[in-house]
């Protein structure tokens, strides 16, 4: 029981480490060390028991030890990326609905972090297998005695517990060897119910005289939604960022509408783009279930519907709604977002569906923005802010972020400023052709990116509000005047609500718009914002 027990202490002083330095937290190490005090000596005692080779002892116990380990080093990874626990829902989307491509990418860009967690992994591993060494040499040397009948009784008892353990659901989730499996089948049981759940709305939806739809607009009008990714209005200068990152949207000034207060309502694409394509809010994220979409609202009111992407076909949920738009073109043919395709590749298909004939359209434009990894949403040419030594550099050398960080941050900055060559080229391309015609046109992102603005993380950020501030503007035909657009730049908003918005913009009467949600109506009511389950 002493060989044991010094082998149990290996593996729970290791779990401590990884407590210690915030890779775990106590409640996952309380588990976690609760499964290892039955498993390891009831296994390795096991061995023992049935007087296996000192070899598959070793092996058993650095077995063991590994696994617990290893999935240590996996969730403070996690943890550090999401600033969540593994287990939340956004982790589970981000890990489960990826491809090889998108992996490739994501390890690509974060490869840092991970093998910050891989070293911390390997180095106890190491200082493992050299203490489980001496020990067998020293067992070799001095022939174990055969075990006493409480002994055994002791294994046997250890391995029953931890059997038992597993009847208890949330203990059999924390094994580490079934952690990701059961969640995997947890995932996909969700994905079958909201299958499950499209198919029913569907048949729901079939009861449109309950919509109540009613365009009141007039006879030729085109709207256009630009949809970006991962942008952080603070790193635009049109809102005052020190680099000159959106030249293009900046002379274009007097022509928009420039929201300066907007926040996401998730820091995660799916989650964001649900509450903003459908009634679906942070109050209510299952209306989405009992009532039309805007690409069905839109389609009712008799526009035609376009949906023009870099992202991936068929993506989940998201592509349930955009296989509902009347023509739908996906320039990303490869496997993820990690495919190197520049959004200024979708200008000609915009412009196409511009030039089309129809009286009303809703184009739908979503970009890649500046989705990791940043190098590979821009061309070389506008590789502007590479090797930049400015007030921006300086600012984060303070601030103490590591040379990575700062140099992820010019690539981003890149980004952003490809980004606002395709965004007023849309606008510009929308301005053009719809002289003779009313039309409008809202961009915003579905949510921000930690680039080095709040700590030493570059990705999403869940915890801080650098995930969520996002830009939003607005250009419409009509003319607006100084004082009004004034009043409604400065008006504090959340996208779970975007759809009013579009139903606005949209000349859409029905009964799933409420004016006071509309951030362009003169009916709109500011309401409470929160951002991670806490007031914004």
């Amino acid at each position: 029981m002493k060989s044991l027990l010094y082998r149990l202490s290996l593996g729970l002083g290791g779990l401590a480490l990884f407590w210690a330095f915030g890779m775990i937290s106590a409640n996952e190490f309380g588990k976690s060390a609760a499964l290892m005090t039955t498993a390891l000596p009831g296994l390795v005692g096991l061995c023992l028991l049935l007087r296996a080779r000192p070899v598959w002892l070793s092996a058993t116990t650095l077995g063991i030890i590994a696994v617990f380990f290893l999935d240590a080093a996996t969730k403070g990874f996690l943890r550090d990326y999401f600033g969540l626990r593994p287990n939340h829902l956004l982790v589970f989307q981000a890990v489960f609905n990826t491809n090889p491509s998108e992996a490739s990418e994501f390890f690509r860009h974060n490869w840092r972090d991970v093998a910050q967690a891989s070293t911390f992994f390997a180095v106890l591993m190491i200082a493992v297998a050299v203490l489980e060494r001496r020990l067998s040499r020293t067992e070799a040397a001095h022939a174990l005695p055969p075990m006493r009948r409480s002994s055994k009784i002791a294994v046997l008892t250890l391995l029953t517990g931890f059997l038992a353990l597993h009847l208890n659901p949330t203990m059999a989730k924390e094994n580490p060897l079934l952690y990701w499996p059961i969640r995997y089948l947890d995932y996909q049981g969700q994905l079958a119910h909201i299958d499950k759940l499209q198919r029913e709305l569907e048949r729901n939806m079939a009861q449109r005289s309950e919509w109540r739809v009613q365009y009141r607009g007039p006879a030729r009008k085109t709207v256009v939604w630009v949809i970006g990714e991962s942008l952080n209005r603070t790193n635009m200068s049109l809102y005052g960022y020190a680099r000159n990152t959106t030249p293009m949207l900046n002379a274009l000034r007097k022509d928009l509408i420039v929201f300066r207060d907007v926040v996401s309502s998730e820091p995660a694409t799916m989650a964001s783009l649900i509450k903003m394509l459908t009634p679906a809010s942070l109050a209510d994220p299952d209306a989405w279930t009992r009532q039309p979409d805007l690409l069905m609202l839109a389609k009712e009111a008799g526009y035609r519907t376009y949906w023009i992407s870099n992202q991936v076909p068929n993506d989940g949920w998201l592509g349930l709604v955009a296989n509902r738009a009347d023509e739908r073109v996906f320039i990303n043919k490869g496997f993820g977002r990690g495919e190197n395709n520049v959004d200024g590749n979708l200008l000609p298909d915009v412009e196409a569906a511009l030039a089309s004939d129809a009286p009303r359209k809703l184009i739908v434009v979503h970009l890649l923005g500046a989705h990791p990894t940043y190098d590979m949403r821009y061309p070389e040419a506008f590789a502007r802010f590479d090797d930049a030594d400015d007030a921006v550099m300086a600012g984060l050398a303070q601030q103490g972020r590591s040379l990575w960080v700062r140099q992820l941050r010019n690539e981003y900055d890149n980004a952003i400023a490809y980004n606002d060559y395709v965004v007023a080229n849309v606008i510009r391309k929308t301005m053009s052709a719809t002289a003779q015609s009313d039309a409008s046109l809202l961009f915003t992102s579905d949510h921000a990116q930690e680039v080095g603005h709040t700590r030493n993380h570059t990705g999403q950020s869940v915890a801080d509000a650098s995930g969520y501030e996002i830009p939003m503007l607005v250009w419409t035909r009509n003319a607006i005047d100084p004082h009004t657009r004034t009043a409604l730049e400065s008006r504090p908003y959340q996208t779970d609500w975007l759809e009013h918005t579009m139903l606005g913009l949209l000349d859409i009467d029905t009964t799933y718009y409420n004016a006071s949600h509309d951030v362009l109506s003169t009916a709109f009511a500011p309401a409470p914002r929160s951002i991670n389950g806490r007031a914004y």
